[in-house]
């Protein structure tokens, strides 16, 4: 199959406007984002952004795509820069760690605490939580590697440590130290040393 040129400036807009509406969300919040400023920062027509997008609810549930697809390269980057003579749990949990205290982890937390109020905001999250949620299994089974993935208790180290993260990098709106962060990510790579050891 040939992509054309139309085909190419197609998707290269729809690019445009997913990270006009990413950068919007950082910047502003959820309450900024309404299909006029995404246009208007996205730099396109209207006709341009509802042919991608008709409603508010479609460009939130591709939003969410997108902010996976940032989150999964701020892992990747995190992971890149770790120090090799620091224990590879303490190392993998610190990665995750990083990636969730980025801008597209803070724009996650955003649709999050809009959909509390907002029913529809809700619903269209759940949906595209369910794919969210198989990517984000995925990027933490890499950052932990094949040997911790393979553990009996792997499942319940995995899902323990995304929730003590998140916890963490909500903190972070308040403290804005990671001081205390760093500690307890490095006790729980002790806990997670011990789960490894139990069978």
């Amino acid at each position: 199959m040939t992509v054309t040129l139309r085909d190419a400036q197609r998707e290269a807009t729809r690019h445009r406007i997913l990270d006009a509406a990413t950068d919007l969300l950082i910047a502003d919040g959820y309450s900024s984002l309404t299909t006029q400023s995404v246009q208007t920062a996205a730099g396109v027509s209207r006709g341009a952004l509802l042919h991608h997008f008709p409603n508010m609810q479609e460009l939130t549930a591709a939003l969410v795509s997108n902010i996976v697809v940032r989150n999964e390269a701020a892992v990747r980057s995190a992971m890149s820069r770790q120090d090799p003579s620091v224990d590879t749990i303490e190392n993998s949990i610190s990665a995750l760690y990083s990636a969730l205290t980025q801008p597209p982890f803070q724009a996650e937390l955003e649709l999050w605490s809009a959909a509390r109020t907002d029913p529809v905001l809700a619903e269209v999250l759940r949906e595209s939580e369910r794919v969210a949620g198989r990517d984000l299994q995925r990027v933490v089974h890499d950052a932990f590697g094949p040997e911790i993935v393979a553990s009996e208790n792997y499942s319940q180290i995995a899902d323990l440590t995304v929730l003590m993260l998140r916890g963490l990098a909500l903190s972070r709106a308040v403290h804005k130290s990671d001081a205390s962060a760093r500690r307890s990510i490095s006790q729980w790579a002790g806990v997670v040393r011990l789960l490894l050891t139990q069978n």
